[in-house]
């Protein structure tokens, strides 16, 4: 007979260390890309106008908000995972808007890995929390 309560603790950590790995893979890629960017306009000299500005600083923050969930989902499951979900979905709806012609290519690469990370968090979470209780 197979012991039902292993099985779901394996299937919870293989989720958790899944979603651990798709977060910080996706969130050193935006710092290190946001990082580059940065630097290399200013090595440049390019001024940007006030549209990409305002767009680059809405960008940053939302990648702010969606590593920092990741970062607190490492050790808080439940609020970290509610924290880079939202702000999954809101870079999603932001690189909807913003992007010219390849819309749903644009949320695919920015706001669905988080958000996809951010899911699996929650489900960790939840399955963590109903193994507890019972």
């Amino acid at each position: 007979m197979v012991n039902n309560k292993k099985t779901i603790d394996k299937t919870t950590k293989v989720i958790r260390w899944t979603s651990r790995i798709l977060g910080s893979i996706s969130g050193a890629f935006w710092v290190l890309a946001l990082t580059l960017s940065t630097i290399m306009e200013s090595k440049l000299g390019v001024k940007p106008t006030p549209e990409a500005k305002l767009e680059g600083t809405i960008l940053g923050c939302l990648v702010a908000i969606v590593v920092i969930g990741v970062i607190i989902a490492w050790f808080r499951e439940g609020i970290g995972g509610f924290i880079t979900t939202l702000g999954a979905i809101a870079l999603c709806i932001f690189s909807y808007i913003s992007a010219g012609h390849n819309k749903f290519f644009a949320m695919l690469t920015s706001g669905i890995p988080f958000l996809i990370a951010g899911i699996l968090f929650l489900i960790s979470w939840w399955r963590t929390k109903k193994i507890k209780t019972s």
